[in-house]
């Protein structure tokens, strides 16, 4: 993976600014999640299908992981919230979200504040640098967040070992399926979202087990993230234009296999 030209202060400010996160509210999701959608039928889904899409991505994910009432999560870079808070509603479990951005922890903790049944907190921290012992979790989670870290292959080990022996990682990121990318790609995807081009699904698996992990399980999701970016362009075109057009020039990386999206599932088994 090429150095990157990004840093964590970039990552931080473009999730610290207000007014961009209720831009996205407007048209993504009202609730503030920016996962992406698993379609039941690709070739019919329209624009009311996208909010239920992510969550029955959220459900497929859940369904993966083996959660319990006894297990331990970490959600490394939690945004809003939403996922962590459903994760324990659905499983009684305790989780733990941590995030770069402030504006992220302050909006999470805001609401979960109003659910002190739930197990549930919310931490500024760095994903290259967590605070937390060695052995702490049963399981660590993320969605659609990864590529956001300019030193990915640290916050992997940091994931590695804050889990303990025979925990579980699932996660899905954005991947970088060939070897170059064209300018169009660069400057409409990867420079728009702060990220250099990153693992292909094939180094991600190798850099995993590398770590520690046995890779359960990989999903091509990339057909599904085409059909998002489609939906979410209709649904952001009115109100936001230069973001309708930019969300058509991701389909285009995405169909010339620039980018990518997966799904692993792993075990730490050493």
């Amino acid at each position: 993976m090429a150095q990157t030209k990004f840093t964590e202060a970039d990552t931080e400010s473009l999730f610290d600014d207000r007014q961009r996160d209720q831009r996205f509210r407007s048209f993504w999701d009202p609730e503030g999640s920016l996962h992406w959608g698993y379609f039941e039928n690709l070739a019919t889904a329209r624009p009311e299908d996208f909010v239920p899409a992510c969550q029955r991505w959220d459900s497929y994910m859940l369904e993966q992981s083996g959660i319990t009432a006894e297990s331990k999560v970490l959600e490394i870079a939690c945004g809003n919230g939403k996922s962590a808070i459903r994760i324990a509603q659905e499983t009684g479990c305790e989780v733990v979200g941590i995030d770069l951005s402030s504006s992220y922890i302050e909006n999470a903790t805001a609401q979960v504040s109003d659910l002190p049944s739930l197990r549930v907190s919310f931490q500024k921290e760095s994903a290259t640098n967590l605070p937390f012992n060695n052995d702490s979790f049963t399981h660590a989670w993320s969605q659609g967040a990864l590529y956001h870290i300019p030193e990915l292959s640290t916050a992997l080990a940091e994931a590695h070992r804050v889990l303990k022996l025979g925990g579980i990682f699932l996660f899905d990121d954005l991947v970088t399926p060939g070897d170059e990318i064209s300018e169009d790609s660069r400057k409409y995807v990867y420079d728009r979202l702060l990220f250099e081009p990153t693992f292909s699904p094939e180094t991600y698996a190798k850099k995993l087990t590398e770590i520690g992990f046995k890779v359960l399980q990989v999903k091509d999701m990339s057909e599904h993230l085409h059909k998002s970016y489609e939906l979410v362009s209709e649904l952001a075109q009115e109100g936001y234009p230069e973001l309708g057009a930019a969300f058509k020039k991701t389909q285009e990386a995405i169909a010339a296999n620039d980018l990518g999206w997966s799904f692993f599932l792993c075990e730490k088994v050493k």
